[in-house]
C-alpha cells in the first residue's frame, strides 16, 4: 500500500476531515468532495448547510467553501462565500501537515487561526487559546516555532495576493 503521504484522492471522490486538538481529542469531522489531488495539493469543497460535528455540537456553515489543503504546510486555507455570491473570506486554520488515507484528511488543530478578507484585511484569531492550549497539553517548542510560521507565512501570502489569495 501506498503511504498517507502520497496517496491521492480521486476527483469526484467523497473525503471526511477529522480533526483532532494535541490530545487526539475529536475536534471538528467535515464531508468534502474532491475537486483535485496532485499529491501535495489537495483541493476540496463543501456545500453551505451540510452537517459539520465539531467539540461543541453540530454546525451547518452558511457558506460554500473551495479547501486548499497542502501536504507540506501547516494550515490549511478555506474559502468562503455564500451560495451565489462574492468570497466573505479566507479562513486559515493553523494545524500540524495533514494526511489523507482511505478517503479521510486528518491533521491536529493547533488553536491559531488568519481571517484575510476580500481588500486585504488580515487578522491573527485565537491567540488566547492558543496560549491555553499551549499549556494545557504541552505543545514542544517545534510545534509551537512551526504554528507562528505558519501564521505569518500565510499573512504573507495573502499580503502579496499569492495563490491561493489571488482566487478572488
Amino acid at each position: 500500500m501506498k503511504s498517507a503521504e502520497m496517496e491521492r484522492a480521486p476527483s469526484g471522490s467523497r473525503a471526511l476531515l477529522k480533526a483532532t486538538k494535541f490530545d487526539g481529542t475529536a475536534h471538528w469531522i467535515q464531508p468534502f468532495k474532491v475537486v483535485s489531488d496532485d499529491g501535495n495539493l489537495l483541493v476540496t469543497e463543501y456545500r453551505a448547510r451540510t452537517p459539520i460535528f465539531t467539540s461543541r455540537g453540530e454546525f451547518r456553515s452558511p457558506y460554500d467553501s473551495l479547501v486548499y489543503f497542502w501536504r507540506d504546510r501547516w494550515f490549511n486555507v478555506f474559502r468562503l462565500a455564500r451560495p451565489g455570491c462574492e468570497l466573505a473570506l479566507w479562513y486559515c486554520n493553523v494545524t500540524t501537515p495533514p494526511t489523507f488515507e482511505d478517503g479521510q484528511i486528518n491533521y491536529v488543530d493547533l488553536d491559531l487561526d488568519v481571517a484575510v478578507r476580500p481588500g486585504g484585511v488580515i487578522e491573527l484569531l485565537d491567540e488566547d487559546e492558543f496560549q491555553a492550549h499551549r499549556e494545557k497539553y504541552g505543545y514542544p517548542a517545534g510545534v509551537v516555532a512551526e504554528a507562528r510560521r505558519a501564521a505569518e507565512d500565510v499573512a504573507n501570502l495573502a499580503r502579496q495576493g499569492e495563490f491561493p489569495f489571488d482566487q478572488g
